[in-house]
């Protein structure tokens, strides 16, 4: 009986973890690295990603290196529907009749995206992929015709659609070797760190939107009107497609 309530226990802890959002976030990314295994050698990953160089920090969940790109892949532990846009500063997860707004993973992993130009010291040419992967129980209502927003079922067809080799491997090579060389570890003390950077990016774009300045580009809000009403928009249309509901 004593084993029989020990095991009881375990069994509730870890089902109370897995429905936190933090432990679904994880349990997720634990999900896509898993798939991503069955990727051929000539892809190298990493997972469970953090930087922080000069002030700045990114954590990325998985990244992909290999002769056709490097993939930037954003993990989303959400079912239910999702509804959203590429131009959207928020998505909507409709689930059990409620409703919750979460940031752009798009514009999220286009940042990690930015952040890794930047640190890998890459031009302009250097071909990056961003995937953003849900649940495979998210039944995606998102328009996204210029970007890769997936269920986790279809990640490695995904993958498998960029076959141009554009990257040698003496780019691949270095690639690797800086992403190893300039990675953080994730302890207690680069994470709090890692946050207190993201509040302060938060504040500033805040601060930005409220002064009527777009947070992406620097480019003045515009007021403008729409199908579903009225909205800011960049004044930088179309090369940036921030928008931000009145």
């Amino acid at each position: 009986m004593i084993f029989l309530g020990i095991l009881i226990f375990i069994v509730l802890a870890v089902f109370i973890k897995l429905k936190t959002p933090v432990w679904k976030g994880k349990f997720s990314e634990r999900l896509v690295s898993d798939k991503l295994w069955k990727l051929p050698d000539e892809y190298i990953s990493f997972n469970n990603l953090l930087f922080i160089s000069n002030g700045r920090s990114t954590q990325i969940d998985h990244i992909i290196v290999s002769p056709y790109a490097i993939f930037v892949i954003e993990t989303k532990g959400y079912k239910g529907w999702i509804l959203g846009s590429e131009n959207a500063e928020y998505w909507t997860q409709c689930i059990y009749k409620n409703k919750y707004q979460f940031y752009n993973p798009i514009w999220q992993n286009e940042g990690h995206i930015r952040f890794l130009r930047h640190l890998l010291k890459c031009s302009d040419n250097t071909p990056f992929v961003s995937i953003v992967v849900f649940n495979n129980d998210a039944n995606l209502k998102v328009h996204t015709p210029s970007h890769n927003v997936i269920n986790r079922c279809d990640l490695l067809w995904t993958i498998s659609q960029y076959q141009n080799p554009i990257l040698s491997q003496d780019n691949i090579d270095w690639i690797i070797n800086t992403i190893k060389q300039t990675r953080s570890d994730s302890n207690k003390e680069n994470l709090k760190r890692h946050k207190q950077n993201a509040y302060s990016q938060l504040y500033r774009n805040k601060s930005r939107i409220n002064q009527g300045i777009c947070p992406k580009c620097g480019g003045k809000l515009i007021l403008r009107t729409g199908k579903f009403g009225a909205f800011y928009g960049c004044s930088n249309y179309p090369n940036c497609k921030f928008t931000l509901n009145t």
